[in-house]
């Protein structure tokens, strides 16, 4: 086990937008090279080619998900995931050397999903950044064609629980536990932050509240820290997985 202190990230978003979009242009150029020079080099073994090919189009939009789900997470707009889809899609349209190729995509719009982006932050206890979208993708080559349907989901959740106890000067002892998910599987913390509320205002909790964060490695975080409120204390975790998204969670914690 190892202890680290909880740092108050700075609002970028603008820096951050500026270098999301960089990054998506990064990544279509690189997607373009890649499949050129993997076509390239598989040329003797065609129906080979053309199976690579899908699988490194096919990790394209995955990693494409995830940039766009980080900037919209940080105050982006949700339309940028069809924008980001669209240019992937339109880069696909030029790789000739790997043969025709046509991605078509469909972004979730339900009850949760509003233009494949989901923000969900106010559900006591948990907080979900989800984007969804399903996709075809074609590849007509020089003698063979290939067709996939596949969905990508890409998913940051944090449960978050808490217990107070009593201190000998009135001051409250908060014991909470956060769990960061990929995908419904385990995942680490790149930054968190932790706020808890008092006469209505949101007060950060850093070193003048004692805290002290344990990360046990396998995604489950004991934060400890003290506060002076008259009431059931309030508690609001921001955290960041290792791919930039951010994710938001409430919870009251009662004397344990």
């Amino acid at each position: 086990m190892k202890k680290r202190r909880s740092n108050v990230r700075a609002n970028s978003t603008g820096q951050f937008l500026i270098i999301a979009a960089l990054a998506i242009a990064i990544l279509i150029s690189s997607t373009t090279i890649y499949v050129y020079e993997l076509s390239r080099e598989t040329s003797n073994v065609h129906s080979c080619s053309i199976t690579n090919v899908a699988l490194a189009l096919k990790q394209s939009t995955t990693n494409t998900m995830v940039s766009s789900l980080a900037n919209v997470s940080n105050s982006g707009e949700k339309a940028i995931l069809e924008e980001n889809l669209n240019s992937l899609s339109h880069a696909f349209g030029n790789l000739h050397e790997a043969g025709m190729c046509y991605l078509c995509f469909t972004v979730a719009n339900d009850s949760r999903y509003d233009s494949g982006v989901r923000l969900s932050w106010n559900t006591s206890g948990i907080g979900v950044s989800s984007a969804y979208a399903n996709f075809t993708l074609k590849i007509h080559g020089m003698t063979t064609n290939t067709a996939v349907d596949y969905a990508v989901n890409i998913t940051t959740t944090i449960m978050i629980n808490g217990s107070y106890t009593m201190l000998e000067d009135e001051k409250k002892l908060v014991e909470l536990t956060c769990q960061v998910f990929n995908e419904r599987e385990h995942a680490l913390a790149k930054n968190m932050t932790f706020f808890y509320e008092n006469l209505g205002i949101w007060i950060p909790i850093n070193s003048s509240n004692n805290l002290s964060i344990i990360d046990y490695g396998d995604g489950t975080y004991l934060a400890s820290f003290t506060v002076d409120t008259s009431s059931d204390v309030q508690v609001s975790a921001r955290v960041y997985d290792l791919r930039d998204i951010l994710v938001q969670a409430n919870t009251t914690c009662t004397e344990g």
